[in-house]
Parts: structure tokens; sequence; C-alpha cells
């Protein structure tokens, strides 16, 4: 675990779990005294949404679990995902391409903006010293009515923006109108690709000199320029995959015309990086298994019915946020780098 990042040892994992339990059981039980409950409602979310729902979980959380280990909060996430979802809205008008090769291209275009957005944020950091919890909400919200216009129904889907996270929000984008069959493949294979990504990240952190770099820039980035380490490449590379996966994550959302599942998330989807990373402790295997957990609970039958109750979103959105307050870590000296570090670049002296 990266020192003054994360908060170590067994208490987080234990109040993490309890946190979930009480989610998961809690959404069903109060599903359950709403109205009549029918045991067979459970074999009837189980299909390829799951996948699509676990893909776009995993990839999100890995957007905001990577920068974390080089000691960027990327809240840019959110900013990240919007880019990723107009670029991939403006493919879906291309009609003159066939619907498979479009959303094959609207893929592609959504990680390559989103990447490109982790870069603008970076850059904001460095040159302008902005912080990137700043320039990230700012970015998010100016990208906000761009990727609510972009689909060809100018819709949004839910959970795109606060307003949309709402009842009575717009109806789903349209998608590419793809098969069931293609849609599956689809979501299989960006869920693959999440999965390698995340293999990946794990064994440069463990097993390579780029890994170790990375860990003392986590830990302390003014050490690791003392050390001769090149800090914004490190955070460049973190901030570039972290980009690319909520871009992808964002485009993914135009595969279909209406995701039963995914709308059912109570607050902006792109913020549900920050529940996985959090609830995961920012570690591969934690990530994995916490957006396993969440796509699990998200298509369970008491969920819709729980969240169709406007008045339970404030305690379920507490529940999935609350767990930052003892995994993330205390303010300590080294918070304070970024700026030293742009003072020493330009060399200023004051």
């Amino acid at each position: 675990m990266i020192p003054g990042r994360l908060r170590t040892g067994w208490a987080p994992w234990v109040w993490n779990a309890v946190f979930f339990l009480a989610l998961a059981a809690g959404t069903q039980w109060i599903a359950r005294q709403s109205g009549p409950w029918d045991p067979s409602a459970w074999s009837a979310p189980w299909s390829g949404d799951v996948i699509l729902v676990l893909a776009t979980l995993l990839l999100l959380g890995l957007a905001f679990a990577m920068p974390l280990h080089s000691g960027v909060l990327n809240l840019g996430i959110y900013a990240q995902f919007l880019a990723g979802f107009a670029a991939a809205a403006v493919v879906a008008r291309l009609t003159a391409i066939e619907p498979n090769a479009r959303a094959l291209l609207a893929a592609l275009a959504g990680a390559g903006v989103g990447a490109l957005t982790g870069l603008v944020i970076l850059g904001l950091k460095w040159r302008f010293a902005v912080h990137e919890v700043l320039s990230g909400i700012l970015l998010g919200g100016l990208l906000a009515p761009a990727a609510r216009a972009a689909p060809l129904a100018h819709a949004s889907l839910p959970a795109l923006t606060v307003e949309a996270a709402l009842p009575g929000a717009p109806p789903w984008a349209p998608g590419f109108g793809l098969t069931n069959d293609v849609m599956l493949a689809g979501g299989v294979a960006a869920l693959v690709f999440g999965i390698l990504v995340a293999l990946s990240f794990a064994h440069l952190l463990r097993a390579s000199a780029p890994g170790f770099d990375l860990r003392i820039v986590g830990s302390n980035p003014l050490a690791a320029v003392a050390a001769g380490v090149d800090v914004e490449r490190a955070q460049g590379t973190t901030l570039t995959w972290a980009g690319a996966c909520a871009g992808l994550a964002g485009a993914v959302q135009l595969w279909t015309h209406s995701s039963s599942a995914l709308e059912r998330w109570p607050v902006p989807l792109a913020l549900a990086g920050l529940t996985v990373a959090v609830y995961g402790r920012g570690t591969t295997r934690g990530v994995l298994l916490a957006s396993l957990l969440f796509a699990a609970w998200i298509n369970a039958p008491g969920t819709p019915v729980f969240l169709g109750h406007p008045g339970w979103i404030a305690a379920v959105a507490a529940l999935l946020f609350l767990p930052a307050l003892w995994v993330l870590p205390r303010l300590s000296p080294d918070q304070g780098a970024p700026r030293a570090l742009w003072r020493t670049r330009h060399r200023e002296t004051y």
C-alpha cells in the first residue's frame, strides 16, 4: 500500500464490508416492505446487461485508483467520462458507417478524448498550478451541456449529470441499434480490457522499476524529485490511462437504447469510480471485487424499487461515499508538494 495516500490496516476493510452489507441488505429489505415480493424476479436481471454494468464500474474504479497511486486525486474523472460520452455521441451521428464499426470507432474516440482530457488537467496543474480537483470539476461543469446536447435526440442518459440523476430525468440517449449478441460481445471486450489494465497496473507496481518510481511519487513527490524521478511523466502516464478508462466507460453508455441497470445509480455515474476505488481501497484486487459486488447490487431486483423513492437517494449516496472518510488519508505535509514543485520548476525564490 502507498504510504500517506491510503490508510493501512484491517479496520478500513472491516468498515467497508459493514457499510456494503448494510447497503445491500437494507436495500432489499426496504424494497420488500414497499410492495409484493416476487422471488422469481431474481432471475430476470441477470443478462448481458450486468456485463456492461460490471465493465463500466471496473473502468471507472481504475480511472480513480490508478492516479491515486501517483498522488493525484482524479476528480477530473467526471470531465473525462463526459468527454468520452460526448465524443462517442458525435460518432453516433455518422449514420453512413455500419453500426458495429461505428460502435467500435466511438469506443476508440471516447477513450482517446478521455485520455486527452486527463492530460489537459495535468497540464493545468503543472503549468499554471491549478489543482487537479478544481480543474477537473470546472471541466466537468463545462462539458456537461455538450454531453447533453451531443446525442441525436439531444437527451442524456440518467445519472449523466446531477440534474439527470433526479426524478423526471430526460430519456436515455439513443444508441447504435446493436443486436443483443453484438452488445454482449462488446461488453465482454470492454470487461476484458479493464481486467487486463488492472492486472498490468498491478504487475507494474509490484515488479518493475517504473512501478517503484511511481510508488515513490505517490508517497512523497518532493523526495521523488530529489531522487531524480520524473514526477510529471509518472503522473501523466497514470492520468492518461485513467482518462482512457473513464472515456471508454462514457462511450460504452451509447451501446444500448436503454439500460435498466445503469440508470439506477443515484448520483452522477462518473462518480461511481470514487465509490469503487474507495471500497476497494485502491488495490487492484479490491477494485475488481468492489466492481463485481456493486454490479450485483445494482442488478438485484429490489434496487430499482428502493431507488424509486426519492427520499432514499440521499441515504444511498451517503453509504456510497462515507468510506472515503476512513480510507483516504488525513492531510499530510507532502500535500503541498505540487505547489512547491511548480515553484522549483519556475525558479521562484519566495
